[in-house]
């Protein structure tokens, strides 16, 4: 059942208070900062496929959602294809930096919560994509119902997550170990673990988001032909410029992507 907008305000308001407090150095992080020889254009193949289009086809001309835009990386690669996009996002720490970033380009920033887009009128966007935002939603039932009512009907949306509570393969523990004797990983404060994992705590994902639990919910959200898409490509041949320990560790096996159509 969907629940009042208004309810985990305080949740809500620590959330945005720890993004913001890493938006300085958010772009230094492998996870997010998308490099331009290699990244870039695996990520406008991996959209192009995502969001049905050929490999010849752009965005000229559609208006293009970027759901938690931070400071604009996935911003920037729709802009490259061509798109008019809008960047939302709760926190003003991150559009500032974006501001920046997409100085020039067809880009504009709308400062609201994303489950709950006031002033947004209903089927506006073409397509809309979010990373790496759904497994900290506070209401996942009412922000696709959001989603749902900005997106023209037919419009597709794509969303990149992944399970960060996974169980690991034990292939995989051997990569991580392999990766953190080539370069130890830089240590996390206690004060941010444990802000991290007091949030994580009291999400509605809190044991993990799979892709079949996501495709479930979106399902009954009404958004209809869920699919998976790989994401191979982009944690193998678009993170070549990175170390080899990096490349390790952001292995696509916890990572995945969904692309769905508003009905």
């Amino acid at each position: 059942m969907m629940g009042n907008p208004g309810q985990n305000f305080d949740l809500k308001e620590e959330i945005r208070a720890y993004w913001s407090d890493r938006a300085e150095t958010f772009d230094e992080s492998s996870s997010h900062r998308i490099e331009d020889f290699y990244g870039v254009p695996e990520w406008h193949a991996f959209l192009r496929r995502a969001f049905g289009l050929t490999q010849a086809q752009t965005l000229k001309g559609k208006r293009v959602l970027d759901i938690a835009s931070g400071t604009g990386e996935i911003s920037r690669v729709l802009c490259g294809l061509g798109a008019k996009v809008t960047g939302l996002d709760f926190s003003e720490t991150m559009h500032s930096m974006a501001k920046v970033k997409l100085s020039g380009e067809d880009w504009s920033p709308l400062l609201c919560d994303a489950e709950n887009l006031v002033g947004v009128p209903d089927d506006t966007f073409d397509f809309a994509v979010t990373r790496h935002l759904a497994w900290t939603l506070t209401q996942p039932d009412f922000a696709y119902a959001e989603w749902m009512r900005v997106l023209k009907p037919g419009a597709r949306l794509v969303i990149v997550d992944g399970n960060w509570d996974k169980q690991f393969s034990f292939r995989y523990r051997l990569q991580r170990r392999f990766a953190q004797f080539l370069s130890p990983a830089p240590a996390r404060s206690a004060d941010d673990i444990a802000r991290d994992t007091a949030i994580r705590g009291r999400l509605p994902y809190r044991n993990g988001l799979t892709a079949a639990r996501l495709r479930q919910d979106l399902t009954q959200a009404g958004f209809v032909s869920v699919q998976e898409v790989s994401v191979r490509e982009l944690y193998g041949i678009g993170m070549r410029s990175w170390p080899l320990a990096v490349r390790l560790r952001q292995s696509s096996e916890n990572r995945f992507a969904l692309s769905c159509t508003a009905s």
